[in-house]
């Protein structure tokens, strides 16, 4: 496919067209969904690229050289991963820049909706959506085709920030208890807005480019990974 031969309209039309989900029984598994290379790996890596910044404005605003540190390293594995998507698309004949087009406005509007009000609320959304971005993507990929299965598992199946981000945490909120309640609530705020990310990549945008809602049946789908969140949240000591 010569993705260069096509005009702007053409390609934009492409990369928005509607995802068709496949049903087994009375639910929709998320392994059997088959989305386009082009639009799943770009909505990846624009999701991703915003989580490079705000991992970077919160190494920026770290309280101490040790988080700064840690922090740097947070910054390193979702930079790689970017790279990693971004080559994706170029073996493809795809321009990043392209793929991403379609979806930045709705990854604009994601990135205000996760702005923390503070540095620990900064660093909790990393957490959280990173993991249930991974997790979902990862529960996508073997709908892709099969050569392609390869590449995005071991961009997403790489190196993890998680024990970073973990250890920034429970030190933060060890050093200052209160803030228990307060990320909890947070965190259950992130599970929606992140949904509603996955969403757009099953379901498509409606005409007004936001995400489609999800369907009663196509909710199961999502219960392993709202379970995986469960378990992120636990291992800090908040209730999710």
């Amino acid at each position: 496919m010569k993705w260069f031969d096509r005009t702007p309209r053409d390609v934009t039309r492409q990369l928005l067209r509607q995802h068709r989900v496949p049903v087994v029984g009375d639910r929709v598994l998320l392994s059997d969904v088959r989305p386009a290379l082009v639009p799943f790996v770009g909505q990846a890596l624009g999701l991703e690229l915003d989580l490079v910044a705000k991992a970077g404005r919160v190494l920026q605003a770290a309280p101490s050289a040790e988080a700064q540190v840690a922090l740097s390293e947070v910054v390193r594995i979702h930079a790689t991963r970017a790279t990693a998507f971004a080559r994706i698309l170029e073996a493809e004949g795809v321009e990043p820049e392209d793929a991403m087009r379609p979806f930045a406005d709705t990854t604009r509007e994601f990135s205000n909706l996760i702005a923390g009000a503070d540095w620990y609320e900064e660093l909790l959304t990393i957490h959280v959506v990173s993991g249930m971005l991974e997790d979902f993507f990862v529960a996508i990929v073997p709908g892709l085709p099969e050569d392609d299965q390869d590449a995005m598992l071991r961009a997403l199946r790489g190196e993890s920030a998680h024990p970073q981000l973990v250890k920034l945490l429970q030190s933060a909120i060890h050093l200052t208890p209160r803030l228990s309640d307060r990320l909890a609530v947070w965190g259950r705020r992130l599970v929606g807005d992140a949904l509603l990310q996955m969403y757009l990549a099953v379901n498509g945008p409606d005409r007004s480019g936001r995400a489609v809602p999800s369907q009663p049946r196509l909710e199961p789908a999502f219960n392993d990974i709202v379970a995986s969140h469960t378990r992120r949240m636990d291992e800090l000591g908040l209730t999710a």
